[in-house]
């Protein structure tokens, strides 16, 4: 978001930027049944796993990770809910985590809560990092599927950078957050 100021004649200024935190009001263009990104990102990695689980176990722990710090989750570091109810549409929780070994701190917001079905939440943190999550029922346990976006920071030298690097590094993380994922919904069944 730009901030314009008055100026005085013949005086120049550049615009100023300013963070704006996520709040309910910005729901208006979402919806429970929306369940596409809400914005478009610069890099998006989507990656799928069978969970020998039901969906409803799946849907839980994924769930549970704006509320409690997801061991199984290797890009959070810390969760401290804002929310005092359980995870829903406009449930906001202070995450710290890390894309690509840079540490960010942001308010998260579920932007999408389809019970058993699916969850988007996005933050406000300079890379704009969100996860949309999808758990479908499969003869044989559960498909999860996970789309993660962001924003790689710099302006042409970020980008080329991260098409050249880091997305492969963080393409391997997305993978080893379902491996993670998986063991710990299995386990738990077991």
């Amino acid at each position: 978001m730009l901030i314009l100021t008055s100026m005085k004649k013949g005086e120049r200024q550049s615009p100023r930027r300013r963070i704006v935190e996520l709040g309910p009001e910005t729901l208006s263009e979402c919806n429970s049944d929306s369940g596409e990104l809400g914005t478009k990102r610069a890099t998006t990695i989507t990656k799928s796993i069978i969970i020998s689980a039901p969906a409803e176990h799946c849907f839980e722990l994924i769930a549970k990770q704006l509320e409690e710090t997801p061991h199984w989750d290797t890009t959070i570091m810390r969760v401290s809910p804002i929310s005092l109810k359980h995870v829903r549409l406009g449930f906001m929780s202070r995450v710290a985590f890390k894309l690509n070994g840079a540490r960010e701190e942001a308010v998260a917001m579920v932007r999408s809560f389809r019970p058993n079905s699916g969850i988007l939440w996005t933050s406000n943190s300079s890379s704009q990092l969100q996860e949309e999550w999808q758990v479908q029922p499969e003869p044989h346990g559960t498909l999860v599927t996970v789309t993660l976006g962001y924003n790689p920071s710099g302006r042409l030298f970020g980008r080329l950078a991260d098409k050249i690097v880091i997305k492969g590094k963080v393409e391997k993380a997305v993978s080893e957050m379902l491996e993670k994922l998986k063991a710990a919904a299995e386990n738990h069944q077991n």
